[in-house]
């Protein structure tokens, strides 16, 4: 009896994780898709003309508020009930998953276009120059 209850148990809480995994996805793709509005599209004309120190800075600012957004939102993430809260034992709010934000990170980053373009265009000036200093 007692391993059919802890395997309930521990049912409940993986399709918990899959609940907070789904919630991380949907927030992550739609807060990508809005700090691409607030940055702008990506214009490859306009950026070539900006030195490489100037790239640089965008970037750093756009991981500096990206980061922001990530401790804002795994704080709200965090007061999200879940349905399976109580059922076999289960508390959502003791779930490790809940605080770390993998999946926030990865979809945020991956859908967020215009960071990912400045970042294709850093790279390949540096490869491309060879030396960082004959870019700037």
């Amino acid at each position: 009896m007692h391993i059919k209850k802890e395997a309930l148990f521990r049912l409940t809480k993986i399709i918990d994780i899959g609940y907070v995994v789904v919630i991380y996805f949907i927030i992550g793709v739609s807060l990508a898709k809005l700090t691409d509005i607030l940055f702008g599209t990506y214009d490859v004309e306009a950026e070539q003309k900006k030195s490489f120190f100037r790239v640089c800075a965008e970037i750093i600012g756009m991981i500096w508020f990206n980061l922001i957004v990530f401790y804002v939102v795994r704080n709200v993430v965090e007061w999200i009930p879940s349905p399976l809260h109580g059922v076999h034992g289960y508390d959502h709010y003791r779930l490790k998953e809940l605080s770390g934000a993998a999946i926030l990170g990865a979809t945020y980053v991956f859908f967020q276009t215009n960071l990912r373009n400045k970042l294709v265009d850093l790279k390949a000036r540096i490869l491309l120059s060879g030396d960082v200093v004959d870019s700037l």
